[in-house]
């Protein structure tokens, strides 16, 4: 284990023990196991890696620890049986369709899943929604299972979209008003904050909605390409 992860490791209120099946972390709280998680993934992947087993963070009165395998440091991708439902204590609030989780996409949805505002993940090379939080599901009234196989073009008119790539060339994080679908019925006035971000060689778009959307008819454009 490394030494950052150690000194973590040893200071009071911090546990760990070693198993047949990996190395088990008793955090003082969950606020310090999720910051542990987010702070030093690459480090704990790489732990689990060289044990050929798995790093499981927890605290007290904890149902789901947070969990880390080898595969992730491997890039090794993943057997079904691990899924985000068992690597996140976050059942019920981060939902994700994509398989395999890289250290940097598994960041971002312990970040999601404690945001007090709706937040969503998109894949640039297919548009498709692949992660967002219970506050966005909320939102967009649609359960997570279809929100996260959504593809965004269908929920954007065509000049906002074109809008939202050219600022995403030109600059790294920025907040956008536009006209966008939440679901296949309703339409609304959105306030975003985007960021473009990679991981692992593949480009996303995170988005935090900043207001209360404003429902608004459904534009004829939006009709036009249905």
């Amino acid at each position: 284990m490394s030494t950052s992860v150690l000194k973590v490791l040893n200071q009071p209120g911090w546990n760990y023990k070693f198993s047949y099946d990996g190395v088990s972390i008793l955090a003082p709280t969950k606020r310090d196991a999720t910051h542990l998680a987010k702070s030093y993934g690459d480090a704990l992947s790489e732990t689990a890696a060289k044990i050929n087993g798995k790093v499981r963070i927890g605290w007290r009165h904890c149902k789901r620890p947070i969990e880390f395998y080898g595969w992730m440091a491997s890039q090794r991708p993943p057997t079904p049986a691990e899924t985000a439902e068992r690597i996140l204590p976050l059942e019920g609030e981060v939902f994700c369709s994509q398989l395999r989780l890289p250290v940097g996409l598994l960041r971002r949805m312990i970040a999601a899943a404690e945001s007090e505002r709706p937040v969503s993940i998109v894949r640039k090379d297919n548009q498709k929604q692949i992660i967002i939080n219970r506050r966005m599901s909320d939102m967009l009234q649609t359960s997570p299972d279809v929100a996260t196989q959504r593809v965004m073009t269908r929920f954007w008119l065509p000049q906002d979209l074109a809008e939202l790539e050219r600022r995403l060339r030109q600059e790294s994080r920025f907040t956008m008003t536009y006209r966008g679908g939440l679901n296949e019925q309703t339409w609304a006035i959105l306030t975003t904050q985007f960021e473009s971000f990679e991981v692992d060689g593949i480009w996303y778009r995170q988005g935090t909605t900043l207001a209360t959307p404003q429902l608004i008819p459904i534009p004829p454009e939006a009709c036009a390409q249905a």
